[in-house]
């Protein structure tokens, strides 16, 4: 197991400074930010390669390009083009980073409303997107999350029996799991198997009713109707993130663990504090796994 943090978890905070953060706390790599000030589609060559050589004397990889990108279902033809084309800029500057792998993913409705269409175009434009990827020797990385078609691991599985690529992975992501209420834990895993090329982790707790001044609070509709969410610190939350890690050493798991906190940094802790923190936790919850 590797360790990276996502540079959103800085916010606009330079990129260049968050790199040798990071390489301050002892993480593996970063999971860059596909938007402006990180890593926008709009980023030249030439800014590229200084990225590049700031990782390098940092001894840092680049675990994954989150781009943002596709979220094909519900487009038009014409906007899914236009996400391919996003698409293959992204590929070419992480081409460049040397990053074999790329955040992009179908959208589309909740899994509970897609109908077989929904799963017909996303496949499509993902496969689509695997073929051109391919040409850069990435795989496509797909993040099971919220209120798209791949909600769970059974959804995630049923669109890449559908997609047919090899280059296309799926990024576990217990948060989001929790949120949709689907199991996040050992059989998650066991699901997806060798589909599993990525894990992202961060704690998350419902909110009641009386709740309305939690930090960070923010609200998605889920199977239950809307529904608030705190994000917080690995570890305080309600998401049980150790049968995961048990699950992840069983299968002798060798990829990145991100860190994805996006609990809001304030006077008592800051964004360097949050992401300490999430390293300590994801090597403590590593470490109780390999012990049992």
């Amino acid at each position: 197991m590797k360790t990276a943090v996502f540079t959103k978890m800085f916010g606009d905070r330079r990129l260049d400074d968050v790199i040798d953060v990071v390489s301050d706390l002892d993480y593996d790599a970063v999971e860059l930010m596909g938007r402006e000030p990180h890593f926008g589609v709009e980023t030249s060559d030439e800014r590229a390669r200084e990225i590049a050589d700031r990782l390098d004397a940092n001894d840092l990889e680049v675990a994954c390009l989150a781009t943002y990108t596709g979220k094909y279902v519900g487009k038009s033809e014409a906007e899914c083009e236009a996400a391919l084309d996003r698409l293959t800029r992204f590929l070419e500057l992480g081409e460049i980073l040397d990053c074999p792998r790329v955040r992009h993913g179908p959208g589309g409705p909740p899994s509970r409303d897609a109908d077989d269409d929904a799963y017909r175009t996303g496949a499509k434009w993902m496969r689509r997107a695997a073929d051109v990827a391919a040409d850069y020797d990435v795989t496509l990385l797909m993040e099971i999350h919220s209120n798209t078609i791949i909600e769970s691991a059974a959804d995630a599985e049923r669109l890449l029996d559908a997609i047919d690529r090899e280059n296309v992975g799926v990024i576990h992501d217990a948060g989001n799991m929790y949120i949709s209420d689907v199991g996040y834990g050992r059989e998650s895993v066991e699901r997806l198997g060798d589909d599993l090329r990525h894990v992202h982790v961060k704690d998350e707790r419902r909110c009641t009713g009386s709740e309305s001044e939690r930090p960070g609070r923010f609200e998605l509709e889920t199977c239950h109707g809307v529904e608030a969410f705190e994000p917080r610190l690995l570890g305080t939350g309600d998401v049980n993130h150790a049968p995961l890690f048990g699950a992840l050493d069983e299968r002798e798991y060798d990829g990145y663990v991100t860190a994805e906190c996006h609990r809001p940094s304030n006077d008592e802790m800051s964004p360097t504090d949050i992401a300490r923190h999430e390293r300590v936790e994801i090597e403590r919850l590593w470490a109780d796994a390999r012990s049992e």
